[in-house]
């Protein structure tokens, strides 16, 4: 029953709209901004200074508490269409890491990552470009919160089946009954596993690279050599080990270990 708690759980969070976070006016002007921006996008130059702005003013929201996927979603898309992709992806993942569930985020950040300029030679794709495990959920392409919905279903009608068996003397009622709430809890196990999964995932310590021409070292100095022989272009995501002397310790996607200058990346927050 704890797992069918969590599932329900699942099944009830909120998944509000932009126009539910709060600070109304701030949104409103961010909206503003976001639709100047796509108005002028026949310019880039004229187009550019909008979406700045919009970004801006989501983030502004973001970080009174208006946390919702529409707001996050919103700022990833400014800051793409402003040319800045590492920013991009940072708010991508912010989104993410509020609502790993949400797939218009998910689908996002896919994009994203697929614009990320990756030398076409060298050790910087093998080592820095993302690999994402795909559970079988998402092979499903079948919501987790249907699913839950499915699983709460069946939990209840197997209680319904059991209650009617018990009070008929049916004993093959009662088997009929232990099947749907047996399989109601291992669908509801498998979902409470995916959400820890998902959200264990979102939740560590991030950052992505910002400026072009980052070099991966082996020490927290530009004295050291590099780790890898490329640099790391805008859009690269690391995973963040620690920090000394204005230096990140950071993760490759794929493996290995190094440091980043701090000024270089923005931290997922």
């Amino acid at each position: 029953m704890i797992v069918l708690a969590l599932v329900a759980a699942i099944v009830t969070s909120p998944s509000p709209t932009g126009n539910e976070a709060g600070g109304g006016d701030l949104l409103a002007e961010a909206e503003t901004a976001y639709r100047a921006g796509l108005d002028a996008s026949a310019d880039a130059a004229k187009a550019r200074p909008h979406f700045l702005r919009g970004a801006e003013l989501y983030e502004a929201l973001w970080e009174q508490g208006g946390r919702t996927p529409a707001v996050a979603r919103n700022m990833a898309q400014c800051r793409y269409l402003a040319g800045d992709l590492g920013q991009c992806i940072r708010d991508y993942r912010r989104g993410l890491k509020s609502y790993p569930r949400d797939g218009d985020l998910r689908l996002g950040l896919a994009f994203a990552r697929d614009q990320v300029a990756y030398p076409l030679t060298g050790d910087v794709v093998d080592a820095a470009r993302p690999v994402d495990s795909p559970s079988q959920f998402d092979r499903l392409r079948i919501p987790l919160r249907r699913l839950a919905w499915v699983a709460i279903g069946l939990s209840g009608l197997g209680w319904f089946v059991l209650a009617r068996a018990w009070f008929t003397a049916r004993g093959g009622l009662a088997i009929f009954g232990g099947v749907f709430v047996f399989a109601a809890l291992a669908i509801g196990g498998a979902l409470w596993w995916e959400d820890s999964r998902q959200r264990a995932r979102w939740t560590e310590p991030a950052a992505v690279v910002l400026g072009p021409g980052t070099d991966v070292r082996t020490g927290n100095s530009d004295e050291y050599p590099k780790r890898l022989e490329g640099r790391l272009p805008p859009g690269v995501e690391l995973k963040i080990l620690g920090e000394r002397g204005g230096w990140l310790h950071v993760e490759l996607a794929r493996g290995g270990a190094g440091w980043v200058p701090k000024g270089r990346v923005a931290e997922v927050n």
